[in-house]
This record gives C-alpha cells, structure tokens and sequence, in this order.
C-alpha cells in the first residue's frame, strides 16, 4: 500500500453497484479493523465515515418493506439489513480504537441516524443490540476526550435525551425480561442514562417521559424475584396507581447495578424526582403504603352510619415494615432515640422506633400521620438489606440509591444509627488496598477499567454524600479511620502512572501526519485524548477530596488529623490546574503536580481547602507553609466560572479579620478581580464576590475601602441598594409570605460557618451548615399513588414542583446579591475612620439616596392580588429578614458615628417612623438592633453632644419607643431584655423635666 493510496476493500466499497456486494465488502472491512488501530486510523481518513453513514442513511430512507417484514419475523435479515448491521458494528468498532476516533464520528450525521432507527416502531430487533453497543462504546470514551472541561461532551446525550428520541428508552427498558435480546438492550439502555445524564435539563426530561417510570418496573421485577413484595400486596395491585398485577420476576442473569445507577443518577439532588420514582406503579404494586390496622372491637359505627375509633383503639402494626425483621439491631442514636430508650433496644420491630413529638404526650406518637418518618417507603430497607447481602456494584449502587433517599428527607430519622453501624463500615472497606470484587467483570463498564477500580473510584463519593451535614455520622467514618484511610489514597493518587501502551506504529510517515485542514471533519481524526487508567486516577483524586471535605466541616480536631496526616501539600496540589495546551502525546503525563488536574478535580480541592480554612490554627500554619494562596489567586481567574466560584469561597475564609492572608489578598491585587466578579451575570459568583469583599473591608484602612467603592462603582452599588427586595416576590407572582421563618432558610452559597462571630461584625451564627445540606427548603408533599405515564396529573405537577424550585432559588439569589451589598455598607462604615468612610459615601452615592433606600426597606408594603375574585385583594408582603439585618445594621453605625450623622437620620422624615414596626419582629437580630439603634441615637460621646441626644430621645419617644422597649421587657431573648432596659433607662434620664 503506498501513503496515497485508499485500500482497496474501501475503494471498491465506495463503487459498490449492488446492495449484497456493499454488505459483503463490509463484512470484509469489518474483520480487517476489529482490533487493528492502525488501519482503523488508514480507513477514517481515507473516508470510511462517510461511506457508512451513506449505508445507514439510505436504509433510512428507503423505509421497511413489507417483504423485509415477514423475513424479520421469521429470523432472516434482508441484505439491505445485513449492510447496515456491518456498519453499526464498524462504527462501534471505531469508536473503540479511543478518543481520537469520536470526533469524526460526532461530526458526521451516523448518531442520529442510529437513534432514528432506535426510536422506529419497525426498527428490526436485531438492530436494537448493536446500536446501543456503539452508543455506549462512544459514551465510555466521551470522558477521555478532555480532562480540563467541568462536564464531559454532551452532543450525545443532547440527542439521546431529546424529545424525539428519548421515548425509546423507555420502550426498552420497558420490556420484560423475555430473552438475552431484551435483557442486554434493557441494561444497555440503563447504563446509558448512567453515564450521560448529567444536567438537570436531561434528568427532568427523563422523569416525565416515562423513562424512569419503566426504571422503577425493573426495580420491582427484582423485588418479585427476591421474593420481598409486601404480604397482601397481590390485594392492591388493581388500585389507581398500580401497574394492575405484580411484574414478572428479573431472571438470575439479570444486573441490578445498572438499574439502580440510572434511578440514582436521575433522582440526585431533586426530592420531586424522588417523590416521583417512589409513587410510580412499579413501586408501589410491590411496596403498597401500609395502613394500620385495627381490630373490628375497635371499630364502631354511629347512629348515622358514619364509623369512628373506639377511646381503647391500638392499631395492630404502627406501618412496620416486614423488611425490618432482616436488618441487623443496632444501638439507636442519641439525637433521634426516647429519652426513656435504653442504650440497645430489644429485638424484633426497631424501624418504629423515632422521636416523640413535641407537641403530644408520648402515648399519642403512634398516631402522628404528618410525620416524614411514616411516609418512608419499603424500598429504603429492601436497598439496605441489599447493602448488606450483595457485594461489589450491586451493594455500591444500593448504597448511593438509599443515600439519596435519606439526604432528601424521604428516610425515617433513626435510621442514622443503622447506616452508621452498616454503611459506613463498608463503604470504608472499599477504601482498602486489597479490597476484590468476586468474578470481577469489566465488561459491563466499557472494559477500560476493571470493576474493582471502579467501585474504589465512586465509594469516597458516596461515603462524602452520606455525611456531608450529619455529626454523628462523620463521627463514626472518623472512629472507623475514614480520614487516614483517604489521606493515603489521596497521597497513592500521586504516584507515577504505569501505562502498558505504546504509541502507535505507521510504515509511513505520511500516515502518521497530522490530519489536513482541507479534509472534511468526518475524516479527521480528533486529538488523542487520556489513558482511561489516567481518568480513573483523576476521578478517583476528586472523590477523595470530597469525602474528606465532607468529614470536617465541623470539628476542628478532625481538620487537625488531616493536616497530622501530612495530606495538606497534595490538597494544595490538586489547586493546580491543567496547563492551557495539552500534550501532543498524553500518555508522557507522568501524573505530577506540575500536570495539573481536570477542572472537577479543581472544585473539590477548593471544597477541601475551604473546610480546612474554618480552623485558625490550620490557616495560621499547614496551610500558610503549603502555599494556599498561590494557586487559589491563579483559579479565581480560570476560564471555567464554576472554578471562579469555588476559589472566591476559598478567598473568603482567607479575607477574614484573622488571617494572615488577608494582607496578601489586598497586595496580589485580587481586590480588581473580586470587583470585576461582583457584576458578573452569574449570581453565585457575585454573591461569593461580594462576600470576600465584605470580609476584606472589616477593620481595613480607609485607602482599601475606597478602593472597593471605586471597583464596584457608586453607580453599580446604587443600583442594587435601590432595588425593592420584595419586587422579585410580586413579578414571579408568588403568593407566599418571606417571613422570618422562610427568609432565615435560605440556602446561600458561603454561609456555613465561614464567618467568625467575634471578629466580623456581619457574621450570623444560626446560618452554619446551610450550605451544605441537600435537601431542598420546599415542603414535603405525600406520595401521590396516581396513574402511570398517561395520566398527566403526575406529569404536571413533577413539572410544577421543578418550576417552583427555579423560582424560589431565582428569589433567594436575589435577595442574597442585596443582603451581601448591604453587609459590604456596614462593614465599609464601621471601625476606625468610620465617619470619613460615611462621608465618602455620602459623596459618592448621595446622602439622600442611602437613607432613601435605608427607609425604603423597612417601608410595610402590600401586594395586589388581581388573579382573586375581589380586585382590590392586597396582603402584606414581609421585607425579607436577611435584608432587615443587614440594613438595620447599617443604620447602628450610622448612629453610632458623629452627631451630624446621628442628626442626619433623625432629620429623615420616615426612616424611624418605619424602623418602629420592627421592634417585635419575630427575628432576635432584627429586634435587637432595633433596640441598639436607639442606645446609639442617644448615647453621650461626650458633654457636647448632650442637648442633641436629648432632642433625638424626645424625637423618638414621639414616635412610641417607649411603648416598643417596655413590649420587649419580657423578650424570650436575654440579650434583648438587658439591651432593652439601657435604652429605656437611656431615653428616661434625657427626657425626665
């Protein structure tokens, strides 16, 4: 063969005359690349791609015959068919040959071609298998294009996921377990969604088209086989809502892993999805709600007909499951045990055990119906005993599915104790170095890596998400060792990377050249892409890093044994980012520091290092000696703006007032950045932008706060100090109250523990840990028992639900941009040379305008409500209770500076008027500051002052102050009471006669 020439089985390929002579020269071709880089490399760039999408397109179009009908059914393919099954199974074999091979394909038409077929009512089931082995040996190898992107290529998941496609999967995983055929196509099509659904967009998209609906059916089919459907469930499987009889049971053969990963991957982070999942006819035909029963004494009927409980009536079983008979007893947890329960409960029925309510006598626990505790479903301790009894993926993929129903709050709370004495252990035994996986089998996850390295890779995942906001189970990892464990997996990470390939060898030169500009793409092949043992390492490092961000937020003791550990330098490390160019020949990476890592990699590095930056003592010496800053000045300007974010929350725990770091942010000149940041349109990054800066400017000098004022620009900050915080709550048409109850639950970015009480004024104690909880703040709704896919009740209000959590995040971004601006105010005004500060803003922005927008934020206001009968309905609208702290202590130091200020607010004509609704607000903050807002109106600086404190007390005892401070005497509050009798005493002694 000489370097121009195309082989021949090509060449006579592309003149092919007749349909059997094109299948047989496919066949032929087809044996000559399986296997053989080399001339798959030869084939594509002489034009293989576009000769076999012309093959697949033309058995598109030509449509299905009525001969080829009944040949299919009988078992014989058409020659026409033949071809095409030749080059569906020459592209799976392409995209074999690795990364370099997924450009051409993805740039010509062949994926939606295939996905046509697939989505065919007559697509031939022999096509079925092949098609979706191409599709997954795409999808293995999708990751290894490039490591420096957040997310993987997602053109194929855009048209799998599509309106016009994603039926199919449902039709397929959908079918029952009757052959081979089925059985590989249903778990093919499950890993499928496994490894491409990755955005929201797609997840929801999946839920409402069925697809996880039939994912649920095939759930069930496990449970029939294992023999675990409820007793007496066979009565209600002709209920509304059931599938009409049980499933037919999974076959020994059958996987349950890839099932289980697809539910998971589609439910995480949206307890909607998971309502939806555990009310579909699947899951419910096998575990129908349980009721509790009486005996018929305990019924008796009325004089009218109606029934009603005898006073005696004890329901039979308190909703127990039978499930729990095969879960191992363990010791109940302190927080969620009776306080009247012994240390080890007596066998038997445990799983009713939970905390009596507050607001019954114990005796009455039994019937408490509103409690989340007796809406978990039978499936949470069927995955737990699946936990237990399975091994390898099976139990890893239980695991994960059952960690998730417990983060999003559909788990009974006790059940803490069992997945701490169950879950954790195993999990941490995944983390060891002679862990196996028994008949390990890596062809079910594309064959790059074996199965027991995939399992080490996600179990740090899973264990991080079990314990992200939970003490007691972070205790128990810590005590089983979790923390060494993964500081030495997390060194191991480090070491170099063995690769037994070698590059590929070319005869010729030519052959082996770069492809030419002037080629089409699809005869182009892409760049080489990573070692699938290179991506491994790589996922496995931003696992370990997560799980042990996860184990300490906290306790400062746990992020000492960490940095004991010595793992400080390899977290700091893992900051470094991939060099812009990437190797021409990935395979020299020899996986050191100085090869950076992928941009996942990048945000739980920045998550580990932020966790560590809560302890004074780690800050103040490992991460100082290991050089955090560095690295985290180069990532706040990364072109990825989920990394911005990451790193600009790691600068906001180094800004802090007792950082040494604090010094260095203001010399690196990151102040230009952060201010540059705070306008961006991506609210997370403004609202971490602003929070740095807000911890910048506390107690530093005057230069530096002018210098904030400058990058944000006085136009820019009166731009959102005017804003209406509750204009966002009318446009979106929310009827709903932002009351302190409802504001307080704010999810904000940054706001658990980063902030030091005693050394920033801003800092709020009772937002710790908020940001790392991932249940959502809407309430929880009962499972609905409707109709399967067709019945739209389900559909709309899965949509509904997803709708509203866009809306009320929208509502708290907002009102976050708005608190942080305020705080920024504060702090920009308080400590030494406050008053020039309050001058130089006054300067700036306008004096008028401040108080204007100060007045305007406590203003009561109403909204209309033109959508009721009445046309003149109107409600009050609460100000939000974050935006009330932030203002009202803004106006404390306004207060608190010279008279002419203190003059200022009293001189305005509604700014007090307005502060006075709040003195018995249902906020502690709020309430006090209001009583620290006239301590300081009428505090004596000095002699000269004392005419204008007596003018301002009697100013504010026309407004009713007093009445405010005497309703606060008995405030729940101590601080409030104490503070409270100054003011009085205060106000007293300058307007006695």
């Amino acid at each position: 063969m000489t370097r121009t020439s195309t082989p021949p089985t090509l060449l006579q390929l592309q003149s092919a005359d007749s349909v059997s002579s094109q299948a047989a020269l496919l066949r032929s071709l087809k044996n000559e690349t399986i296997g053989h880089d080399q001339r798959k490399e030869i084939y594509v760039k002489r034009g293989i791609i576009p000769v076999l999408t012309k093959v697949l397109t033309s058995r598109k179009l030509s449509g299905k015959s009525v001969t080829a009908t009944v040949k299919e059914s009988s078992g014989i393919k058409s020659e026409e068919d033949d071809a095409c099954l030749q080059a569906i199974i020459i592209l799976g074999s392409l995209a074999q040959g690795g990364p370099a091979f997924l450009a051409p394909i993805l740039a010509s038409n062949t994926l939606p071609t295939l996905l046509s077929f697939l989505s065919s009512p007559s697509c031939p089931s022999f096509f079925r298998l092949p098609i979706l082995r191409t599709l997954n040996s795409i999808a293995d190898r999708l990751p290894l294009q490039s490591q420096q992107k957040l997310n993987k290529d997602t053109r194929l998941a855009e048209l799998l996921f599509s309106k016009e496609h994603v039926g199919c999967l449902a039709q397929i995983i959908g079918q029952d377990y009757t052959s081979y055929q089925a059985q590989a196509s249903i778990e093919l099509a499950a890993l499928l969604i496994g490894k491409l659904c990755t955005e929201e967009a797609h997840k929801t998209v999946l839920a409402d088209s069925g697809v996880l609906d039939a994912l649920a059916v095939k759930v069930a089919s496990f449970v029939v086989a294992q023999g675990f459907v409820l007793p007496g469930a066979e009565e209600h499987v002709q209920e509304p809502g059931a599938l009409g009889s049980l499933p037919p049971p999974a076959p020994p053969s059958a996987k349950l892993a890839p099932i289980l990963r697809a539910v998971t991957v589609i439910i995480e982070h949206s307890k909607w999805r998971a309502e939806h999942f555990l009310s579909s006819p699947g899951i419910v035909t096998v575990f129908p709600k349980q009721l509790p029963e009486f005996a018929p004494s305990d019924i008796k009927k009325g004089p009218w007909g109606s029934t009603y409980f005898s006073g005696s009536a004890v329901p039979r079983h308190a909703g127990i499951s039978p499930l729990e008979s095969l879960l191992p007893s363990v010791p109940l947890s302190p927080s969620t045990a009776p306080a009247n329960a012994a240390n080890f409960p007596p066998l038997g029925h445990q799983g009713a055990r939970r905390r009596p309510s507050h607001s019954f006598p114990t005796s009455f626990s039994l019937f408490e119906s509103t409690s989340s505790d007796d809406d978990e479903n039978c499936i949470v301790p069927w995955l737990l005993y699946m936990v237990r009894a399975e091994n390898g993926m099976v139990r890893l993929m239980a695991a994960r599915l059952v960690t998730v129903l417990f983060r999003l709050g559909l788990a009974k709370k006790h059940r803490v104790s069992l997945l701490s004495y169950l879950l954790i252990p195993i999990l941490i035994r995944m983390l060891d170095k002679d862990y196996e996986i028994p008949g390990d089998d890596s062809v079910e996850y594309g064959g790059l890596i074996s199965a027991t390295a995939r399992v080490k890779e996600e179990a740090p995942a899973v264990l991080a998400a079990l314990v992200i906001d939970d003490q007691e189970l972070q205790k128990h990892a810590v005590d089983g060792g979790a923390i060494k464990r993964l500081s030495q997996l997390l060194k191991e990470t480090y070491n170099p990377i063995h690769e037994n390939t070698k590059p590929m060898w070319h005869p010729d030169a030519d052959e082996s050249a770069p492809n030419s500009d002037t080629q089409p793409l699809e005869c182009r092949l892409g760049p080489p892409g990573f070692s699938p043992t290179h991506c491994h390492v790589m996922r496995y490092r931003e696992n370990i890093l997560k799980a042990l961000a996860a184990l300490v937020p906290f306790k400062d003791e746990y992020r000492k044994l960490v940095c004991e550990n010595g793992v400080v330098p390899y977290i700091i490390d893992s900051l470094k980012p991939c060099p812009s160019e990437l190797p021409v020949d990935p395979s020299t990476l020899k996986n050191t520091a100085t090869d950076g890592n992928p941009t996942p990699t990048l945000l739980a590095a920045c998550g580990a290092a932020r966790m560590l930056t809560r302890s004074v003592s780690v800050l103040r010496t490992s991460l100082i000696d290991a050089g955090v800053a560095a690295p985290l000045f180069v990532l706040i300007r990364h072109p990825d703006i989920e990394v911005q974010i990451a790193a600009t929350s790691v600068i906001c725990n180094l800004a802090l007032d007792f950082s040494p770091m604090k010094e260095a942010i203001i010399s690196a000149d990151i102040l230009p950045v952060l201010c540059e940041h705070a306008h961006s349109p991506n609210t997370k990054l403004r609202i971490e932008s602003l929070w740095a800066l807000k911890h910048v400017s506390y107690n530093s000098a005057n230069d530096v706060k002018i210098k904030i004022i400058d990058g944000l620009g006085p136009g820019w900050i009166k731009s959102i100090i005017t804003q209406d915080p509750t204009s966002a709550l009318a446009k979106r048409g929310m009827e709903g109250d932002v009351d302190s109850s409802a504001a307080a639950g704010m999810s904000r970015a940054n706001s658990a523990g980063e902030q030091v009480d005693l050394l920033n004024p801003v800092e709020d104690s009772q937002s710790r840990g908020e940001d790392l909880k991932m249940t959502g703040t809407l309430p929880a709704s009962k499972m609905s028992l409707e109709m399967f896919l067709p019945d739209v009740t389900r559909r709309r209000k899965l949509v509904l639900n997803g709708d509203l959590d866009q809306t009320t995040q929208a509502r708290q971004d907002d009102i976050a941009v708005q608190e942080q601006t305020f705080d920024l105010l504060r702090n920009l005004v308080c400590g030494s040379g406050a008053s020039e500060m309050i001058d130089h803003l006054f300067k700036e922005i306008g004096q008028d305008l401040i108080l204007d927008a100060l007045a305007d934020k406590l203003r009561p206001r109403t909204i209309n409500l033109p959508h009721r009968r009445d046309s003149s309905a109107s409600r009050a609208l609460n100000v939000p209770t974050e935006i009330l702290v932030s203002v009202t202590f803004v106006i404390i130091h306004l207060a608190a500076s010279l008279p002419w200020h203190r003059q200022v607010l009293l001189s305005h004509p509604t700014l007090l008027q307005h502060l006075m609704w709040y003195f018995n607000h249902s906020h502690r903050d709020v309430r006090i500051n209001c009583v620290w807002v006239v301590i300081n109106l009428t505090y004596e600086d000095d002699v000269s002052d004392h005419d204008g404190c007596r003018e301002r007390a009697f100013k504010l005892r026309s407004l009713g102050v007093m009445e405010r401070l005497t309703s606060l005497l008995d405030d729940p509050d101590l601080d409030v009471r104490e503070r409270t009798k100054t003011a009085e005493h205060l106000i007293s002694s300058l307007t006695q006669t």
